[in-house]
């Protein structure tokens, strides 16, 4: 009996209250739920359920995938953000939770110019939950505004236009690699772009271990993790008519280094950094 047929026999065996406490560090209450379709509540009101055997044969193959380190949105094939659920796969980053604090200062600002509708342009996309959750808190707030969201891969697009159709926003999707194919000028520029470099490519922490599953191009870049950022702002500078506002994501160990590039390239700009909710500097609002 090979291994994976041990392992069905076993979860076979097994109620949903045995299998809570067996796997707990995989997260098995969320694969469970998933298997079962059924809450988390459900889960822990109902501990002597028995699994069949097409249960036990879906888990324990999420449990495998698990176990490897593979992220667990890529096996429940979704991340919640902000509040509503995303599809993800592995040509889009998991969505984090500590970007939806750029959200949140984005709505909080005094957006509205009167007769004028806002521009917004989202800039290496991925999923679309940065767009899509912006344009959804927009659309109770009774803005107006035009969102247009880019990245360079076809893949990425494909999934940030599913998402965009499940959650009922109309964003203008366009393929480029930073504003090169951007045709109207954003009021506002939001880029989470990657910021990652070798030290984090070649970590094997347990920490960073599920990074080896999300697509290299969308994590790690050049020049200690600030190149794509660079060349942005260098973009930025260049353009006759430049946005009100920018809003970049990055590692807190660039801090000082990004600091000294946007003053380099836009020495005029009003620049405030934010922390994420660990404490950590993760945010820069440029105001120009």
């Amino acid at each position: 009996m090979n291994k994976i047929d041990q392992d069905l026999v076993k979860l076979t065996k097994l109620t949903v209250k045995e299998a809570l406490i067996k796997y707990q560090k995989v997260e098995i209450d969320l694969l469970l739920s998933e298997v079962l379709k059924k809450t988390r509540e459900f889960l822990f009101m109902n501990g002597e359920q028995k699994l069949t055997r097409i249960q036990a044969s879906k888990l324990t193959q999420m449990v495998r995938r698990r176990e490897k380190g593979e992220p667990i949105a890529y096996i429940l094939g979704y991340k919640d953000f902000y509040g509503l659920r995303f599809k993800v796969n592995k040509n889009v980053l998991v969505p984090r939770p500590e970007t939806e604090e750029i959200i949140t200062r984005i709505k909080n600002q005094e957006l509205r110019i009167k007769g004028k509708t806002i521009n917004i342009l989202d800039i290496g996309t991925g999923s679309g939950c940065i767009a899509i959750a912006l344009a959804k808190k927009l659309q109770i707030l009774n803005f107006k505004f035009q969102i247009t969201a880019s990245d360079i891969s076809s893949k990425a697009l494909i999934v940030a236009k599913q998402n965009a159709k499940a959650h009922h926003v109309k964003i203008n999707f366009v393929r480029s690699d930073l504003l090169k194919n951007i045709k109207n000028t954003p009021d506002i520029i939001i880029a989470n772009l990657p910021y990652g470099w070798s030290q984090w490519k070649n970590n094997t922490s347990a920490a960073t271990i599920g990074l080896k599953f999300e697509p290299k191009h969308a994590l790690f870049t050049k020049d200690n993790g600030l190149y794509e950022i660079k060349r942005l702002l260098l973009q930025i500078k260049q353009s006759i008519k430049q946005p009100r506002l920018i809003y970049l994501e990055f590692d807190p160990r660039q801090k000082v280094e990004l600091d000294k590039e946007i003053k380099k390239h836009l020495p005029k700009a009003n620049v405030k950094f934010y922390k994420d909710f660990r404490s950590l500097w993760r945010f820069v609002e440029i105001t120009l």
